[in-house]
C-alpha cells in the first residue's frame, strides 16, 4: 500500500508541476502586459491606448500614459492613439507620433500628461488630458465616474505636474523598461521536468500493477 501511495503522490506532484508551468506561461505570455511595468492589460487599458511600433508595425501595450512614453526607450518610432482620461470617447482621440525617440507630432497641442506617479510612484496616478478643462477636472476629481473606460478609480495626488508630451518624454524614456518576464526557456524547463516526473510515476504505477495482472 505504501508503494501505491508514494507512486500516486509522485504522479500528483508531476501534474501540479505541469499545470503550474502551463498557468505561468499563460499568465506571462498569453496575456498582454504593459511592456514598461508588467501590469496585465485590461480591456479598459486596451481601449485607452493603441500603440504601434512603426518600424515593425506591431502592437505594443502600456497600462498608462506614463508607461506609454517609457516605451520609447525600446521603440523609438511609435504611433499612439490615446483617449482623454476624463472624456474618453466623448472627445477626439489624442494622436502622438514619436520618431527617432523624439516627439514629432501631438494633436491637439493642448494635450497634457498628468504624471501622478512622480508623486505616488504608482502607474494608477497617471492620466492624459486633451485640454485645460480636462486637466483641471482630472486634477480635482482623479477620474470621471461616468467614464466606463477609466481603468483607474484613484484620486490624482496633490501637486501632480501637468506636462506637455515633449517635456514628459525625456525623463520617462530615461526611466525605460524595467519589467522582465520569466524566461520562456525556464518555464519550458519546468514543464519538461514535470513530464519526466510524470513518466517515471506512470512507469512505477504500471510496475506495481503488473504483479496483480499476472495473478490467475
Amino acid at each position: 500500500m505504501r508503494n501505491y501511495l508514494v507512486t500516486g503522490a509522485f504522479i500528483l506532484v508531476a501534474l501540479i508541476v505541469l499545470g503550474s508551468s502551463g498557468y505561468l506561461y499563460y499568465e506571462y505570455y498569453g496575456k498582454p502586459r504593459c511592456e514598461a511595468c508588467g501590469m496585465i492589460i485590461t480591456s479598459e487599458m486596451d481601449a485607452n491606448y493603441v500603440i504601434t511600433d512603426t518600424n515593425t508595425n506591431q502592437r505594443i501595450w502600456a497600462c498608462c500614459a506614463g508607461c506609454m512614453l517609457r516605451l520609447a526607450s525600446a521603440h523609438p518610432d511609435m504611433h499612439i492613439e490615446a483617449l482623454d482620461s476624463w472624456y474618453a470617447t466623448s472627445a477626439p482621440k489624442i494622436i502622438i507620433d514619436i520618431t527617432s525617440g523624439q516627439v514629432s507630432s501631438v494633436v491637439p497641442s493642448s494635450t497634457r500628461l498628468l504624471l501622478g506617479s512622480k508623486i505616488s510612484n504608482s502607474c494608477v496616478s497617471n492620466r492624459i488630458a486633451i485640454n485645460e478643462t480636462s486637466t483641471q477636472l482630472l486634477l480635482l476629481n482623479g477620474h470621471n465616474p461616468d467614464n466606463p473606460l477609466s481603468p483607474f478609480k484613484t484620486v490624482v495626488p496633490n501637486e501632480t505636474p501637468a506636462l506637455n508630451i515633449s517635456t514628459a518624454l525625456l525623463p520617462l524614456k530615461a526611466k525605460g523598461i524595467q519589467y522582465v518576464p520569466p524566461s520562456a526557456t525556464f518555464l519550458a524547463g519546468i514543464a519538461i521536468a514535470g513530464v519526466a516526473v510524470l513518466a517515471v510515476g506512470v512507469l512505477a504505477w504500471k510496475k506495481l500493477l503488473t504483479p496483480l495482472a499476472a495473478k490467475p
